[in-house]
């Protein structure tokens, strides 16, 4: 029995061992330089052989080389980047990472709480800063995400974090910028992905708007309190949602939804709201643009929402928005979304392809993300004075053929690009002796 337990926690062990995710990256006090690279600021700027200086976690300076001189000896470390480019870190939005591991084994998710009116539950302690996948995801660029809840009418908070933290507290970026909201669907899409069925009228959804007006009157009513006594955390959680300092996500597809909801933000005043999913929204961009609601869309490689619809309508809707002067981010909502957001840049290059300038397609994937949560002023954008979070590529990161991210760092910190499937790729190819890069 001794020698079966044995065996037993040894196993144990070597496969704890087999699937540790990499160590966080250190060194953020170095003075870095990163040269002749093309830097793609995340504003719609370029800058062509930019000189990028990093200290003490953050950009320094961002300049023009042809009119810049430097003393090498001033530096820990030098970065030639000729011919290469330099990329804000992306951001994927409304993310399960961290929350979810494997789709098919419920033990491991925790992004849904039983019941139905719940803002008051925060994502943010859940997240797991050790998933494996997300080490999958930072090879792409993505380095960071907005970890937001699922399930109910009123999920929880979301989160921004970064993607190399020792824990959820490391991680955090800014905590609770956010209120996920499903709102209630007036069509119902029947049959599955490959085989859409005919769309039906939820006969309930009357009955379910009713309900969520009615939550948010006695909400805005309790804030109006002056005494709080016994003190309601539901009720509490949406202070800031209507004080207008916090950000309201609305998921809604079906554009008749997304103009109820409309009414909805005008009827309690929502100052910052965001509509999540938006697959019709190209019909309502005056409403959206009037009322100045961004959109994240969820996602790009899928099927559009009626079956009558043009099979490329998710791949334009991006920059039909933009065009139109909606903020548009990204997500990968859906089946296996925490795995797929390793092609969020792949995504947002389909977008390109079909409509979307290349830089506004940079701008949201990084700025504009980082506006709609709060932290404009320190991430986004490669611009002095901000958080040194970046990665440099060999290819075109929009492009899964010729990407290659050959560097990325977190506040300074140079992070470890390996994940499983890059240690499977080298094992094997070593063993058929082929050359890797």
């Amino acid at each position: 029995m001794k020698s079966l337990i044995h065996i037993v926690l040894l196993t144990f062990i070597s496969g704890c061992l087999l699937g540790q995710t990499p160590t966080p990256g250190s060194g953020s006090n170095q003075r870095i330089l990163i040269r002749y690279a093309t830097a793609h600021i995340g504003n719609g700027e370029v800058l062509d052989n930019a000189y990028l200086e990093v200290q003490n976690g953050e950009f320094s300076r961002v300049a023009n080389g042809n009119t810049s001189r430097i003393n090498e000896s001033d530096y820990d470390m030098i970065i030639d980047a000729e011919g290469k480019h330099i990329f804000p870190g992306f951001v994927v939005m409304d993310s399960r990472l961290g929350l979810t591991e494997i789709d098919q084994v419920n033990a491991t998710h925790d992004f849904n709480e039983t019941g139905d009116l719940l803002p008051n539950v925060r994502s943010l302690p859940a997240f797991n800063a050790e998933s494996k996948i997300i080490a999958t995801v930072r090879t792409n660029g993505v380095l960071m995400g907005q970890i937001a809840p699922k399930g109910g009418t009123i999920s929880g908070s979301s989160s921004l974090v970064h993607f190399d933290g020792w824990n959820w507290q490391d991680a955090t970026v800014r905590a609770d910028e956010g209120v996920y909201m499903n709102w209630p669907q007036r069509y119902r899409q029947t049959g599955w992905w490959a085989e859409p069925g005919p769309v039906k009228t939820n006969k309930k959804y009357q009955a379910s708007l009713l309900a969520v007006h009615a939550y948010f009157e006695e909400a805005k009513a309790y804030q109006a309190l002056t005494s709080k006594h016994p003190e309601n955390l539901r009720f509490e959680a949406l202070a800031d949602i209507i004080a207008g300092t916090a950000r309201l996500y609305i998921r809604a597809n079906w554009a008749r939804d997304i103009l109820d909801a409309v009414q909805f933000v005008r009827k309690y005043e929502l100052k910052k709201v965001t509509i999540v999913g938006g697959a019709e929204a190209h019909l309502v961009t005056t409403e959206l643009r009037e009322n100045n609601i961004s959109v994240v869309i969820d996602r790009v490689h899928k099927l559009p929402i009626h079956p009558d619809a043009p099979i490329d309508e998710p791949y334009w809707l991006a920059g039909k928005l933009v065009s139109e002067g909606v903020l548009v981010a990204f997500a990968t909502n859906g089946d296996m979304e925490a795995m797929l957001s390793r092609n969020l840049p792949f995504q947002a290059g389909t977008a390109v392809h079909y409509g979307l300038p290349y830089e506004e397609a940079i701008r949201c994937l990084t700025q504009t993300p980082a506006k709609l949560v709060g932290v404009e002023e320190r991430y986004g954008t490669l611009e002095p004075g901000k958080s040194a979070t970046f990665f440099i590529s060999e290819g075109d990161p929009l492009d899964m053929i010729t990407n290659r991210v050959t560097q990325a760092f977190i506040a300074g910190k140079e992070i470890d690009l390996t994940n499983h499937q890059t240690e499977l790729y080298h094992k094997f190819s070593e063993k058929h002796g082929q050359k890797t890069q």
